[in-house]
């Protein structure tokens, strides 16, 4: 893999033999890199675009399911479960299931608020309810463990055919997750708890699934990553160096155009890119044979 660095040097080169890209060059250390940055956006939607391995990476998500151990008859009902992970401040939408003697909490759907590491409010008046007895497990069915970085989830196939967009991790086995959308739901149970089989993401990059997880589960969704903004000439460059000679012919292209800007140039760049990129991406997908 190789630095950023490198690539200055290289663009440099295609330049002029005696251009050398620096802090007060032009263009400048900081507008070549702000181009590598928009390269790099630019190459992995063309990634996720043509299903390839360059930019996807695997992300784990450990679903929840705390366990209750005591429930308050209060204004609002406070719960203890040691060690919830639900939220660790605000608030989170969750579920209560299989508590004895509260029974009134049971199969509810909450707002629950973070007091502590082992204890929520869920936002109700208990103070008639039933004595808590025993039992019973809080859990969640959104999770934002990958949205700070997932660009679009990504489809596997197996060696039979089938497609799929993730997977619960099992002994020697998967469970297979496949991709919806919340509009596709159509009639389901809100507040049902089940092994997940399928999942959505909303538009604020949260990973949900339909169901509340009713145990906890390791679930691998694979997806295609944002890049790691470049900012210093030390930075390693992404996608394993493979896009390296289109990082700078594009941005040697966008530096012989930068004085007079014409649309049918940047339209050329672009086309110019995917163009590229896709040669990279059919060049690496004979490394496989029928897994994609």
């Amino acid at each position: 893999m190789s630095l950023v660095s490198s690539i200055l040097t290289q663009v440099g080169y295609r330049l002029g033999s005696d251009k050398t890209i620096s802090t007060t060059s032009d263009p400048s250390t900081a507008t070549v890199i702000q181009w590598l940055n928009e390269t790099a956006l630019w190459l992995t939607g063309i990634c996720a675009e043509n299903e390839s391995d360059l930019g996807r990476t695997i992300g784990t998500i450990t679903t929840i399911a705390a366990t209750i151990s005591a429930a308050t008859a209060a204004s609002p009902c406070q719960i203890t479960a040691t060690a919830h992970g639900l939220i660790s401040s605000g608030t989170c939408e969750a579920v209560v299931k299989s508590v004895v003697g509260m029974t009134e909490l049971n199969d509810t759907e909450y707002t629950a608020t973070y007091v502590s590491a082992n204890a929520l409010t869920l936002g109700i008046d208990s103070t008639d309810y039933t004595a808590y007895t025993s039992g019973g497990y809080i859990s969640k069915r959104i999770f934002s463990t990958l949205a700070a970085t997932l660009y679009c989830p990504a489809r596997m196939v197996d060696s039979n055919g089938t497609p799929y967009n993730g997977w619960i991790v099992k002994d020697h086995s998967r469970d297979y997750l496949t991709l919806t959308t919340e509009s596709a739901l159509g009639e389901y149970d809100p507040v049902e708890a089940t092994e997940p089989s399928e999942y959505y993401v909303d538009g604020s990059n949260n990973v949900c699934f339909p169901s509340y997880p009713d145990d906890a589960y390791t679930v691998k969704i694979p997806y295609y990553t944002l890049p790691t903004a470049l900012t210093l000439t030390t930075d390693t460059m992404p996608f394993l160096g493979l896009f390296d000679n289109v990082f700078v012919e594009a941005a040697v292209v966008r530096a012989q155009n930068r004085d007079e800007y014409e649309l049918g140039m940047e339209m050329k760049w672009l086309s110019f890119l995917d163009e590229r990129a896709r040669r990279v991406i059919a060049m690496r997908k004979k490394m496989t044979s029928s897994v994609s």
